[in-house]
């Protein structure tokens, strides 16, 4: 579900089909990590990251309290295969008396286009754009290593719940320069020698978030290098946001 839980500890990315494929088969969610999972923890007692509270724990859409379309885009580079550009548009729709927000969410567009249940965007209060991507980044990474999607999950899971630091970025959104947060993951970086990861071991994670900015999240960026050819990464993919349109009457495009 899409739905704010008190523990989502989540993860996204890029190569939808292989997301497609897989659904398919075995049933997933687009967080990744709650308190039923095997890292169960007592909310009570356990001291979340600031990772963890800036992505998962946070109510990144009480700062909208009216209509409003956000647009962020996605673009792939890179040497290692074919990239593309595409889109992604999250309408707020309604907010609600007990605080949570009604959500439409189109993840890319045409025969990219994924499958969203509108009830998984019903009574929430977490940007779900970042749940998205993130597990689709789990499954790009199983499709490049050919390893399973839940050894990658776990070990961006320990990465968010390990990480404390960030660092303040400015950032500019429709001409005006707003504050925001940057936090940097780098999750496969302790096994570099597993041959299945060598070329990837180095993949960076960056997260820039503003309170300042509706939805809280500006950009997801992560890239691998290519150790013989720095100037030219392997893979790069930025999710940005690009425009936020208010409006009294936010359309909502739904899949029928």
């Amino acid at each position: 579900m899409i739905k704010y839980l008190p523990l989502i500890v989540v993860i996204l990315l890029s190569s939808f089909s292989v997301y497609a494929e897989e659904a398919n088969k075995e049933e997933m969610k687009p967080q990744i990590g709650s308190i039923n999972d095997s890292g169960m923890v007592d909310p009570d007692e356990y001291e979340f990251s600031n990772a963890e509270n800036k992505l998962w724990m946070d109510k990144h859409l009480l700062n909208i309290d009216k209509t409003v379309r956000l647009h962020y885009e996605f673009e792939k580079t890179g040497s290692y295969e074919d990239g593309f550009i595409d889109d992604v548009y999250l309408d707020i729709i309604k907010i609600n008396e007990d605080g949570t927000r009604n959500a439409a969410l189109q993840f890319f567009t045409e025969e990219r286009r994924q499958k969203v249940s509108p009830s998984n965007l019903e009574n929430i209060t977490g940007n779900p754009v970042i749940g998205i991507y993130m597990q689709g980044d789990v499954y790009e990474m199983s499709r490049l290593t050919e390893g399973g999607w839940k050894y990658f999950h776990r070990q961006i899971k320990l990465a968010i719940a390990d990480n404390n630091e960030s660092e303040p970025v400015t950032i500019e959104l429709d001409g005006k320069e707003y504050q925001g947060e940057k936090i940097t993951l780098y999750p496969f970086e302790r096994i570099s020698k597993k041959s299945r990861l060598k070329e990837f071991s180095d993949k960076r994670y960056e997260f820039i978030m503003s309170e300042e900015i509706p939805g809280k999240l500006y950009k997801i960026w992560t890239v691998i290098n290519d150790p013989e050819n720095p100037s030219v990464p392997l893979l790069e993919e930025r999710l940005t946001l690009v425009n936020v349109e208010f409006s009294s009457e936010v359309v909502a495009k739904k899949e029928n």
